[in-house]
């Protein structure tokens, strides 16, 4: 929303703006009246001030009225004191700039996109040097058959597109005419005020629809009326009924999930990351990123189109990729062209693409798609989610964000792997034997963390199951 609610403009001429803290409403901040700005919001009483802040570094949050009678404007009462620099000067007469000022740093695309007086709102900043890196690294030959695929799962370590989808065990639903599901259906099936969180392509941050609000939007709305380029990509709905996914059976055999909790889960529930339904507007721009807990991941374009650029979790790529996310001109670096060894590959309708654990990735959408998907933890790979995990907690990726119980799934894995030692289950067996010394040794240290919480089934304490751990290791 960036035309200002108080004056109604979106004139970029205007030195200084802020979005509210509550929903993507931006406004200029000196059309916030005067008697609406306070010290705090930790102030308490709170203090109005006597004259508007001049650099987004005095602003401390905002509430716009959409949230109260005329909003309220929080600063900075030690900045406000201190006398401005030269550099503070020149942030003032800067006309092209736009802060967010939430609690956790934002990506500000839209500052990227403006000139003196258009700012382009259907199409992504990054999007031509996308285009660019996909010609660079393009590939026509990461293709395998379903049954290879299902056999060799052990040893693939590259995104591979199935040739015969039909024969992998995917399954997804029709539409009520039997043709392809579609967004209509699905904003049937889950009801018209289902939440599902929208994402704005341009500022990558998320507000929450209803699933009506969303259909009307992607279905009933032409590309060129579309107030934004958004997207759909975490409605997660293993839980509904009415919407019978059947992930491919190389997935389902080998979700680390799945193999554990055989034996080991013990009433808990699963992690429901299995099944999501993905909806994309037409030139939806998705930044680099690791799927959670570097997790792989199945992928199946209903309708459509995808282009994806992937980089494998090499030691220069996930170094590059960390200093990425803590760098604070991190919306102006297009990280694509810093990675190496690339892999970019195209999707049509029908199309089934897995992604291994640990590929770094960015997606666009040519065109308006659906897709259903899902990530799955493998014996596999281990020592890459681990790390993954560590480059989360290093770069504050918050909870929300995270794979859910992950501390229970490795707890868990430690016991069935100690199982797994005794039994004469073959297939127990060869799955332990996917996990290598050096794998171990992480499992290990990761157990050993004092903020890794686990309760044991089967030992008495969590000391006591890394001990038996470390001397299976020496072995």
């Amino acid at each position: 929303m960036d035309t200002c609610n108080y004056c109604q403009s979106n004139s970029p001429l205007e030195t200084l703006w802020v979005q509210c803290d509550l929903c993507p409403q931006w406004v200029h901040v000196s059309c916030v009246p005067i008697k609406c700005i306070y010290y705090g919001p930790s102030k308490i009483p709170q203090r109005q001030v006597s004259e508007y802040p001049k650099v987004s570094k005095d602003i401390a949050g905002f509430h716009c009225s959409n949230h109260g009678s005329e909003g309220k404007l929080y600063v900075k009462a030690a900045k406000m004191k201190r006398r401005r620099s030269s550099d503070d000067q020149k942030t003032v007469n800067s006309p092209k700039k736009r802060y967010s000022l939430r609690s956790r740093q934002q990506i500000d695309y839209i500052a990227l996109n403006e000139g003196d007086d258009v700012k382009l709102k259907h199409i992504h900043p990054h999007t031509d040097a996308f285009l660019d890196c996909f010609k660079r690294w393009e590939n026509t030959t990461n293709f395998i058959t379903a049954k290879n695929f299902h056999d060799k799962f052990a040893s693939l370590r590259e995104p591979l597109k199935i040739i015969d989808p039909q024969n992998s065990g995917m399954k997804t639903p029709k539409s009520s005419e039997g043709q392809p599901l579609t967004v209509e259906e699905i904003s049937l099936i889950l009801g018209d005020d289902y939440p599902v969180d929208v994402m704005d392509v341009q500022t990558q941050q998320n507000e929450r629809w209803t699933m009506s609000r969303w259909n009307q939007y992607l279905t009933q709305t032409k590309a060129e009326s579309r107030d934004r380029v958004r997207n759909v990509i975490s409605l997660e709905v293993s839980h509904i009924k009415n919407l019978n996914i059947e992930r491919p059976i190389a997935v389902e055999e080998n979700d680390l999930v799945n193999v554990i909790w055989r034996s080991m889960g013990h009433g808990d529930e699963k992690p429901k990351v299995t099944r999501y339904v993905l909806m994309s507007a037409g030139n939806s721009y998705t930044d680099f990123h690791l799927d959670f807990a570097g997790t792989s991941v199945y992928y199946n374009l209903i309708s459509g189109n995808k282009k994806f650029i992937l980089f494998p979790p090499t030691e220069s790529n996930l170094k590059k990729y960390a200093d990425w996310c803590c760098d604070i001109n991190q919306s102006a670096i297009f990280l694509g062209d810093l990675l190496t060894d690339g892999v970019a590959m195209e999707l049509r309708a029908g199309d089934l693409f897995m992604i291994p654990s640990g590929f770094i990735h960015a997606v666009y959408t040519p065109v308006d798609s659906l897709i259903i998907g899902g990530n799955f933890l493998t014996v596999r790979d281990i020592e890459t989610q681990l790390e993954v995990v560590r480059l989360e907690r290093m770069t504050k990726v918050p909870k929300r964000f995270t794979f859910p119980n992950f501390d229970l799934v490795m707890g868990k894995c430690c016991e069935w792997f100690l199982s797994a030692a005794e039994t004469d289950e073959e297939a127990d067996r060869n799955l332990r034997d996917l996990i290598s010394p050096k794998a171990l040794h992480a499992l290990i240290r990761y157990m050993e963390d004092p903020t890794t919480k686990y309760k044991p089934i089967h030992q008495p304490s969590k000391r006591m199951l890394i001990k038996r751990l470390q001397e299976l290791n020496r072995i």
